[in-house]
């Protein structure tokens, strides 16, 4: 019961951080701006080997991604259980690939993640 309630908790979070996202004043008329930016490093100073997201996956075998780009979602070949977010963003996981639905959690800048019990299968750092 209450992994249920903490997840609900999540995605209610979520949903009102896509929904403020959406509804930002100037949102229509920075739209291209923001396709631009799409590709928008999630972290201060890229290259440096420092900012990545990592995750684990039930066998223990882990993936890293160094400098992850902003909106840009992706995906893992096994289920992650457990990660650390080492960007400067917020990072939304979802339960399926392709960030498909809703997002299910998030994990803020320099936080670490561990639930056996909910795999995802794709995340994607947003601004």
């Amino acid at each position: 019961m209450r992994y249920r309630r903490t997840a609900l908790n999540l995605a209610a979070g979520c949903a009102l951080i896509l929904a403020a996202a959406g509804t930002a004043p100037g949102a229509v008329s920075a739209e291209p701006r923001a396709r631009a930016q799409a590709l928008e490093p999630a972290c201060d100073s890229p290259g440096t080997g420092q900012c990545y997201f990592e995750w684990f996956d039930r066998s223990g075998n882990r993936t890293v991604e160094l400098d992850p780009e902003i909106d840009v979602c992706y995906n893992s070949a096994a289920s992650a259980i457990r990660g650390t977010n080492r960007t400067n963003r917020v990072v939304l996981l979802w339960p399926r690939a392709n960030c498909r639905d809703s997002a299910t959690a998030l994990v803020a800048s320099g936080r670490s993640w561990n639930d056996p019990t909910q795999p995802y299968f794709s995340y994607k750092p947003v601004r």
